[in-house]
C-alpha cells in the first residue's frame, strides 16, 4: 500500500512543476556531458579525425591486431607490449589510416566509386580464395581472412576503398611522366663502363721500418688502446643432469614395445595416396548431359569435354583419404578401382565425378623393423621423466638452502667449476669450456647476473638439465703495454708500412698522371700490370672494391687513381684506359629496367607529397590520449 501511494506520489510529482524542474536538471547534465565529451575528443571511441572523417577505436584495433600477426610471423614470436610501443606499431597504424583517410576523402569529392556487383565478382575471382575444385571457396576465403586478422566487413570495405584508390592513382600519378632528361642522365649514369689498366702494390714492395721507438710504441699504443683491451670474463659452477643417468636402469619387455607399437601404429604407416581428377559440374543441364555419357560408357577425357572443362582443371594431384574435403568423397573416391570413374556424387560443392589414376598402397613398417627404435624413445621418454622428477628435488634442497656443493655431494653428481669465460662462453686459451658447450643461453644469463646468484633452472636442448651460481667477474681491462709488447710492436710495423705503401701509391698515381705511361711506371717499379674487364659502377669484387670502383668513375679518362683492394692490406693504382658511354638504344631490357624501377619512386615521391597537402588540406586532429587508451586495453587483453 505504502509503496502504490509513493507511486502515485511521483506521478503526481511528474505532471506538475516538480516533474518540469527534473526534466530540466536531466537536460542539463546531458547537455553538460555532452559538451565535456566535445572538449575531450568527442569520444574516446574516435582515435582521429580527417577533415569530417573519423577514425574509430574499433577499426584501429582490428588494424593494430593485423600489424601485430604480421610482426609475429616475421620474428617468430609474439611481439611484448614493450617491443610493440618500441617499434611504433600503434604509430604506424594510425598513420596509415590517415593517409588512406585523406585519399578515400579525395575520392569521395570525385564521386569515384564501385558497384557492389563489381566488388563482389573481384572477390570471387580472386584465386587466393579458390578451393580445390579451382572456384570461390567459402571456407577457403574466411580461413584467409583470419590468417591475415581481418573480419568480412573490414575486408570489404579495404577492397572498395582500395578498387575506389586505384582509380584514382590510375588517372593521375599512373599517368605521370618521369622527365625524359632524368631517365637519360640515370641510364648514362648506371650503365657507363669503364676499363682499366692496373697494378697491385703489397707491403712487400715497401722497405722493413725497423723498431720503433719507445716514445713510438707508447703513443701507437694510447692511440689503438681498444685492440689490447681484454673483455669482461665471469666464472661460475655448474650443476648439471642428464637423462643417461637414469637411462641405464630403465627396461622394457617385448610385450611393453608391443603395445606401444600399437598405440602408436599410425607413426609406422604410410597411408593410401591415389592420383585423383575431380570434374565439378556447374549446373543441371551439364549433370544431364554427363549422366548420359557415363551410362553410355564414354572415356573421362570426353566427358570432360564435353563439359567444357579440360584435365588440367580437374586434377586433385596425389592426395589421402584426409586431403578431401568431405567423407561422401573420400568414400566415393577410395572406393574405386586404378582407372574407374564414378558415377556423379553430390558433394558440399555440388555435383562431382571421380576418377582414380593411379594407387599407392598402404604400407606399414613391420614390428621387428622398428623395435629397437620403439625401445629407445621410450627410454629416453622414461628417463626425461625421471629426471623432471629429480629435478623437482633438487629444487625443494635449494629452496631449503643447500648449495649447489652440497646437493653434488648428497647426490653424487658432477660440479663442474668453469674459471674466466667471456661472452662467447670461451676460456683465455680461445677453447669453449665443455660445460657450457651445450648451455649457450647459460652463458647470456649468467652475464646477466651477480656473484653469488643461484640461477633457475635452465633446461637444454638435449633435455639436461643445469643449475649455475657466478662466482666472479674479472672486469674488462686494457692490458698493459708490457703484457702485448711484441703485438704491439708487430701492429706498429703494419701501420707504418702500411702508410709507406700510401705515399707509393700516391706518388705512381701523380708519376702516372704526369707521364701517362703506366707499362714505363711499372716496369720500373717491377709491377705485373693487367686489364680489367669492362665495368660498371655496380662492380665490386676483391680486387676492385666499392671504393676503388667510385674512384675510377670520378677519374677522367686515361687519368690514374689508387684505392684500397677489396680485402686485405692491399692497393690498387689504375688508369682509366677506356670509357663507355651508355646509350639507350643499345640495351632496351637494361632501359626498361631501370626507367620502371625509378618510375615507381617517381610515382611513390609524388603520392606521398599528394596525401601530405591532402591531409593538410582537410586538416588532421590525432587525439592521441584515446590512441594510447586504445592501445592499452588491447595489449592487456
Amino acid at each position: 500500500l505504502k509503496e502504490n501511494l509513493m507511486l502515485d506520489t511521483m506521478r503526481k510529482s511528474a505532471s506538475g512543476i516538480v516533474g518540469i524542474f527534473l526534466i530540466g536538471l536531466l537536460v542539463v547534465a546531458f547537455a553538460l556531458w555532452w559538451i565535456a565529451d566535445t572538449f575531450t575528443g568527442f569520444s574516446t571511441s574516435v582515435l582521429a579525425k580527417v577533415g569530417d572523417q573519423e577514425i574509430e577505436r574499433e577499426e584501429f584495433a582490428a588494424r593494430y591486431r593485423q600489424r601485430v600477426q604480421i610482426v609475429q610471423q616475421e620474428l617468430g614470436s609474439q611481439p611484448t607490449p614493450e617491443q610493440a610501443s618500441a617499434m611504433g606499431i600503434s604509430q604506424q597504424v594510425i598513420r596509415s589510416m590517415v593517409g588512406t583517410a585523406a585519399l578515400s576523402g579525395v575520392a569521395k569529392d570525385l564521386d569515384l566509386t564501385i558497384s557492389d556487383d563489381a566488388l563482389v565478382e573481384m572477390i570471387l575471382q580472386d584465386p587466393a580464395f579458390a578451393g580445390l575444385s579451382g572456384q570461390f571457396d567459402e571456407p577457403t576465403f574466411r580461413m584467409v581472412l583470419r590468417r591475415n586478422g581481418l573480419n568480412e566487413d573490414l575486408f570489404v570495405n579495404d577492397q572498395r576503398d582500395f578498387h575506389v584508390r586505384e582509380q584514382l592513382m590510375a588517372a593521375t600519378f599512373d599517368r605521370a611522366m618521369v622527365p625524359e632528361i632524368m631517365q637519360s642522365q640515370l641510364f648514362a649514369h648506371f650503365l657507363e663502363r669503364r676499363t682499366a689498366k692496373y697494378a697491385i702494390l703489397s707491403l712487400g714492395a715497401t722497405e722493413e721500418v725497423g723498431e720503433p721507438t719507445e716514445e713510438e710504441l707508447e703513443a701507437f699504443y694510447n692511440a689503438t688502446q681498444l685492440r689490447f683491451t681484454e673483455q669482461e670474463r665471469r666464472s661460475a659452477v655448474v650443476l648439471s643432469v642428464t637423462p643417461e643417468r637414469f637411462a641405464e636402469s630403465i627396461t622394457f619387455t617385448q610385450e611393453d614395445l608391443r603395445e606401444e607399437y600399437d598405440i602408436a601404429i599410425a607413426d609406422y604407416t604410410v597411408v593410401e595416396e591415389r592420383g585423383v581428377d575431380q570434374l565439378v559440374l556447374s549446373d543441371e543441364a551439364t549433370v544431364e548431359l554427363v549422366r548420359d555419357l557415363l551410362a553410355s560408357g564414354k572415356p573421362f577425357v570426353e566427358v570432360v569435354d564435353a563439359a567444357g572443362q579440360n584435365l588440367d582443371n580437374t586434377d586433385l594431384g596425389t592426395i589421402t583419404r584426409d586431403d578431401m574435403i568431405s567423407s561422401v568423397l573420400a568414400d566415393a573416391a577410395f572406393s574405386l578401382n586404378e582407372g574407374e570413374v564414378s558415377g556423379i556424387v553430390e558433394g558440399p560443392l555440388g555435383a562431382v565425378v571421380l576418377r582414380v589414376r593411379n594407387i599407392k598402397p598402404e604400407v606399414v613398417t613391420p614390428f621387428e623393423d622398428v623395435a629397437d627404435d620403439i625401445r629407445q624413445r621410450l627410454v629416453t621418454d622414461r628417463a626425461i621423466d625421471d629426471l623432471l622428477a629429480f629435478s623437482e628435488t633438487i629444487e625443494d634442497e635449494r629452496a631449503a638452502g643447500s648449495s649447489l656443493e652440497e646437493i653434488a655431494q648428497r647426490f653424487d653428481l658432477e660440479l663442474t667449476t668453469v674459471e674466466n669465460f667471456d661472452r662467447d662462453g670461451k676460456a683465455q686459451d680461445g677453447a669453449r669450456a665443455p660445460a657450457l658447450g651445450r648451455l649457450d643461453s647459460l652463458v647470456e644469463v649468467l652475464f646477466d647476473s651477480i656473484v653469488g646468484e643461484d640461477l633457475p633452472l635452465l633446461e637444454t636442448e638435449d633435455g639436461s638439465f643445469a643449475w649455475a651460481r657466478m662466482t666472479g667477474i674479472q672486469p674488462s681491462r686494457v692490458r698493459p703495454l708490457d703484457d702485448v709488447r711484441a703485438q704491439a710492436t708487430a701492429q706498429w710495423k703494419v701501420r707504418e708500412r702500411a702508410n709507406l705503401l700510401e705515399a707509393l701509391a700516391v706518388h705512381l698515381v701523380k708519376q702516372g698522371n704526369e707521364t701517362g705511361d703506366f707499362d714505363k711506371i711499372a716496369k720500373q717499379m717491377e709491377l705485373i700490370t693487367l686489364t680489367s674487364e669492362p665495368m660498371t659502377r655496380q662492380v665490386s669484387n676483391e680486387t676492385f672494391s666499392e671504393q676503388a670502383v667510385a674512384k675510377l668513375f670520378a677519374t677522367e679518362e686515361g687519368k690514374f687513381a689508387w684505392a684500397p683492394v677489396g680485402f686485405g692490406t692491399e692497393l690498387v693504382v689504375m688508369q682509366a684506359i677506356e670509357v663507355t658511354r651508355a646509350k639507350a638504344s643499345e640495351n632496351s631490357d637494361a632501359k626498361d629496367l631501370i626507367f620502371s624501377g625509378e618510375r615507381r619512386k617517381y610515382h611513390a615521391d609524388i603520392t606521398d607529397q599528394f596525401v601530405r597537402s591532402l591531409q593538410a588540406s582537410y586538416g588532421i586532429e590525432i587525439y592521441q590520449d584515446n590512441i594510447d587508451l586504445a592501445v592499452s586495453q588491447l595489449v592487456g587483453q
